[in-house]
């Protein structure tokens, strides 16, 4: 009996030796991608998971390693996620490859965290490809129109004459002081709520207003570098099939339950009342839906009832959190520069008193309003990095990345970089008076090609309106919480700040 027990241990033992030596070279041979294509980069390890290792300490590395990185080894080196190999660009050059000449090589953003967005958020015109992607990048294009667009201003400009409302009260409670995240978030998903959607549910402080808010912020608040499952689909990326089929998901379940049913029961008004007069997004999605038995691949638009409250979910819950930052972060670079807030004001003075009121024409004719938000995005953009997955072979000026490689872009680096910006760190809106010297490869804070953020146009005029209106009637000044600048970011689905901040609102008159 003792030797049997001792030719089973021995056994045993050597069969785990030989597994894990089978691992071993399984990663050795996954880890030779890179050094095979003479791409340089940091020696991988098992302990580091890769190259993930920095990132796992401080998710917030990842905001410094694009720059140490160019710095090494230049404007072209990979990394290991995991056993997953990446390149990243960061010449100009081979990006408008990527992006927009040899756009059919890189059609889809990625690969990874595909399948583990659960079924509504996977039909999402942001993570779908070809065929399927150009039906529905086809379907919502329309809305933002610069003609429905200017259908939406009078939705705009009530939901920013609420939160002027609202720092009016802080005026007189608060001498001023209003938490920045609580303002632009509530105004940035009251816009996309009413222009998205035509309803004002959300436009009051109610019980049901404040759980959606909740909801929305809490959808965003993970990441993935935290996520031991997570980290398992880096090593070994076949095992997201397998979580996915057993439920798995990347955001919070409750939140997209929220929001699913929220969706479900603003189309259901909608089949169910006269409103079919509507133009907004979720109109002209509801038109366009046909059964997905018909739906075929040579379909040039049309959305299924799934793909619908997909897309619905991702207009209202991007366009909550990038749009609500990118005016967070324009309002504390004006209270840190005041000789740009004041003559942005005088440019807001003179287009009133142009065009009598905030017409369309008038917002967007603002010549350094627009520097001032584009300068705003270049120091603090929506996302740190962009990404393309090559689905075929590329070769360009001596470039080579095979199919299956997915590369990254570092936007924030290049956003950071002194050969493309003089003194990079300072706020200077008068760097962005001519775009046609600023390559839209160096600065994309949308992205850039075909596959870039279909919701630019209205997060835009978003932004512009919301800043003419208040800064009409207010100044922001710094509050005694208000960081130095730059700013000190994290990134959690989206940009934003370290820690929340106040500003202060003074009114002019």
């Amino acid at each position: 009996m003792s030797l049997l027990s001792c030719m089973f241990s021995w056994e045993t033992l050597l069969l785990c030796i030989t597994v894990v030596l089978l691992i071993r070279y399984y990663m050795n041979q996954k880890w030779q991608v890179l050094c095979k294509l003479g791409i340089p980069h940091d020696p991988p390890s098992i302990r580091g998971l890769g190259n993930l290792g920095t990132i796992l300490k401080d998710p917030d590395n990842i905001f410094k390693m694009d720059a140490i990185n160019k710095k090494k080894f230049g404007y072209i080196y990979g990394n290991y996620n995991g056993l997953i190999p990446q390149i990243t660009v960061g010449d100009p050059k081979i990006l408008k490859h990527i992006f927009i000449k040899d756009f059919e090589t890189f059609p889809i953003r990625q690969k990874i965290f595909t399948k583990v967005n659960g079924p509504e958020l996977n039909s999402g015109v942001n993570l779908v490809g070809g065929q399927e992607w150009r039906r529905i990048r086809n379907t919502l294009s329309p809305t933002f129109s610069a003609a429905k667009l200017k259908q939406m201003m009078g939705i705009i400009d009530n939901c920013v004459e609420h939160t002027v409302e609202k720092l009016r009260k802080h005026v007189k409670e608060d001498d001023g002081e209003f938490q920045t995240k609580d303002i632009f978030g509530s105004l940035s998903l009251d816009v996309i709520c009413a222009s998205a959607f035509s309803t004002n549910l959300y436009g009051k402080d109610n019980t049901e207003s404040i759980e959606t808010k909740k909801m929305a912020m809490k959808f965003f608040d993970f990441t993935i570098s935290g996520s031991p499952i997570f980290l398992l689909f880096y090593m070994f990326p076949w095992t997201e099939t397998i979580a996915a089929k057993l439920g798995v998901t990347l955001f919070n379940k409750e939140c997209v339950r929220y929001f699913s049913s929220l969706v479900d029961m603003v189309i259901k008004r909608r089949e169910t009342s006269n409103l079919k007069s509507r133009t907004d997004l979720l109109q002209l999605m509801l038109e366009a839906e046909v059964p997905e038995s018909k739906i075929t691949q040579d379909s040039a638009k049309g959305m299924s009832r799934q793909e619908i409250v997909g897309n619905s979910l991702i207009m209202m819950l991007a366009g909550f959190e990038t749009t609500g930052n990118a005016m967070m972060f324009l309002a504390f670079n004006l209270a840190r520069h005041m000789d740009v807030q004041e003559k942005l004001y005088e440019e807001i003075q003179q287009a009133l008193e142009e065009y009598g009121s905030f017409t369309y024409e008038a917002v967007n004719g603002m010549k350094y309003l627009n520097q001032c938000i584009n300068e705003s995005l270049r120091l603090y953009g929506p996302l740190p990095r962009n990404s393309r997955y090559a689905e075929k072979d590329f070769n360009v000026d001596g470039v080579h990345i095979p199919k299956g490689v997915m590369v990254k872009v570092p936007v924030y680096g290049m956003s950071y970089d002194e050969e493309y910006w003089d003194e990079p760190k300072l706020f200077k809106p008068e760097r962005m008076e001519d775009m046609s010297k600023i390559d839209p490869m160096v600065f994309q804070p949308f992205g850039a090609g075909p596959r870039n953020c279909v919701g630019m146009r209205l997060a835009l005029l978003e932004i512009r309106v919301a800043m003419c209106k208040l800064l009409n009637e207010f100044s922001f000044e710094v509050a005694s919480d208000t960081p130095s600048a730059p700013m000190e970011v994290t990134f959690k689905g989206a940009m934003r700040p370290k820690k929340n901040f106040h500003l202060k609102a003074v009114p002019r008159n």
